[in-house]
């Protein structure tokens, strides 16, 4: 991974600490920049040495970039391009990002990212964590069965904060003419993720333990967080198309560390106040909806809104082709793109009440099987988001 290329100005590594005995870096862990950061690498290392015994191992603290946002995920961080040069200039087979100030000497959590690279001939491990079934709905919801379903790969968390790439891996993307022309957006979570789906590379994913408190965002109304999160996927989607209209069904990925959500932690959402929120937005939105829906689907919205509370549910296969059709819409620019999504906020709320109803009660395989078949609808529904995005005029509402 050698280049002589000058690592980017927005990172600024604070120091370097290594394994003994010194030599060659086989991996490079970044970390970010901060007060803590010689501790945390300090700790970074410590677990090095017993998760990966007889492995040189680096930790480098690196800046957050400028365009960064707060409480933001690895993209708006921009240490991911730093992280990568870096790890070529060291030569190094391996490099992964850490988060924060995990527990690190506790767990295995280095050991479980970087082991399966370094080992096993893996290209990319994302990270994932176990949480209780009612955490991360938007994940649980949204993200992960249209990642699945568009890129064919089972990754149950693929915006997770942490990763480690190969250095096979680090070089195509060095390479990449997107990753040149602006690499701190390029570097995006989900870009990374097309990227490994689209080269061939071995994905993976790793479950690092409960999730961590120092990758929580601030508190936000879920009508900004679900406009954040489904805008980068269907900005992802418009770049990706030629890709993601090749893969039919999906594939599980090597999985390290244990999957099973969290038992008997978290407090579920009320069903009643999801329900009125959705029931609202059926009142409210529906002039608004006309020029994203096609009139069955419409009519489908209204029909589940006449359900009595106690028995509401929302067809996995309708919320699938509601979010097709509001990443059409996104992608034609029916309307200002944060209105848009906004405005879809009231149907994830009743899928997720339909969704919080079925599963109480359950215990974590009951859960994660309900997810299952979600996802199973998501890619039952992707004929109907090929036809759109090809002939859109066809199925103009």
């Amino acid at each position: 991974m050698n280049s002589s290329a000058p690592a980017p100005s927005a990172t600024a590594p604070a120091q370097r600490l290594e394994v003994d005995p010194p030599g060659p870096t086989e991996a490079l862990v970044g970390v970010p920049a901060g007060p803590e950061a010689e501790r945390v690498a300090a700790r970074v290392l410590d677990e090095a040495r017993r998760a990966l015994p007889g492995r040189a191992v680096s930790a480098v603290p690196l800046s957050r970039h400028p365009g960064g946002a707060p409480g933001s995920h690895l993209a708006a961080d921009g240490a991911l391009p730093g992280l990568i040069q870096l790890a070529r200039d060291a030569g190094a087979s391996a490099c992964a990002w850490l988060g924060g100030a995990g527990d690190y000497g506790a767990g295995d959590r280095l050991g479980l990212l970087l082991g399966p690279v370094l080992d096993q001939g893996l290209d990319f491990l994302c990270a994932s964590y176990r949480r209780a079934p009612f955490e991360g709905a938007l994940t649980t919801a949204l993200v992960y069965p249209l990642t699945r379903a568009l890129y064919g790969v089972r990754l149950r968390q693929p915006l997770g904060a942490e990763l480690a790439l190969s250095r096979r891996f680090a070089e195509h993307l060095a390479a990449d003419a997107d990753w040149a022309a602006d690499p701190f957006r390029a570097g995006a979570d989900l870009w990374v993720v097309t990227r490994a789906v689209e080269g061939g590379f071995r994905l993976g994913q790793a479950f690092l333990g409960p999730y961590p408190p120092y990758l929580a965002e601030p508190d936000a109304l879920p009508s900004e967080s679900l406009a954040r999160v489904a805008g980068l996927l269907f900005r992802g989607m418009e770049r990706t198309a030629a890709t993601w209209q090749r893969v039919r069904g999906s594939i599980p990925v090597p999985t390290f560390g244990e999957s099973a959500p969290l038992a008997g932690t978290g407090h579920p959402p009320s069903p009643a106040r999801l329900v009125g929120a959705f029931e609202l937005g059926c009142q409210d939105l529906v002039e608004l909806w006309g020029a994203v829906l096609p009139p069955a689907t419409l009519l489908s919205l209204r029909r589940a809104a006449r359900q009595p509370g106690a028995s509401f549910r929302l067809d996995d296969g309708l919320w699938a082709r509601v979010v097709y059709d509001f990443a059409l819409g996104h992608r034609q620019r029916v309307m200002d793109r944060g209105q848009l999504l906004r405005s879809l906020t009231p149907v994830y709320l009743g899928w997720l009440a339909g969704f919080v109803s079925e599963s109480a009660g359950q215990g974590p395989d009951g859960v994660e099987a309900r997810v299952e078949r979600l996802c199973l609808a998501f890619e039952a529904e992707k004929p109907y988001l090929i036809s759109r995005w090809r002939w859109p005029d066809r199925f103009n509402p």
